[in-house]
């Protein structure tokens, strides 16, 4: 598992039935933030990062609530514009817990990595880099 995704340690004979392909729960803030955005909108702007050649960090799908979320670098202070605090793309960092996919995940798991995180590699992608593909495929999806 990549170093900048840190889990919660949890001892194995402290819950002996636990699902070893069961998600774990790590803290943003410290190593990476997370923006999440509907499932819809959240391919429409991998495509847009795509197409601008701007390689995305670790992108997190749960299949359940259909949400994708993009790991980016932390941030240490994030104001969104009014706006977008109420209905915009939601920004996890410092304080908040995300739950990402075991690195063994099965493709027919409810939460998988829709791109990978890689080893020693700290979220490559910026929040000024998602959000402006998100206002972007927001835009082409509007249309």
């Amino acid at each position: 598992m990549s170093p900048l995704l840190k889990p919660v340690r949890v001892e194995p004979h402290a819950f002996p039935n636990r699902n070893p392909h069961a998600p774990y729960l790590v803290a943003a803030g410290e190593t990476f933030d997370v923006i999440e955005v509907g499932e819809s909108l959240g391919r429409a702007t991998l495509d847009v990062l795509r197409t601008r050649q701007v390689t995305p960090g670790p992108i997190i799908l749960d299949r359940r609530y259909r949400r994708i979320g993009f790991l980016i670098p932390p941030e240490p202070t994030h104001t969104l514009p009014p706006r977008e605090q109420r209905s915009g793309p939601r920004h996890h960092g410092r304080g908040c817990w995300i739950t990402i996919p075991h690195p063994n995940t099965r493709s027919t798991d409810a939460l998988i990595w829709l791109v990978a995180p890689v080893d020693h590699e700290q979220p490559s992608c910026t929040l000024r880099d998602v959000r402006s593909a998100i206002r972007a495929a927001a835009q082409t999806l509007g249309s």
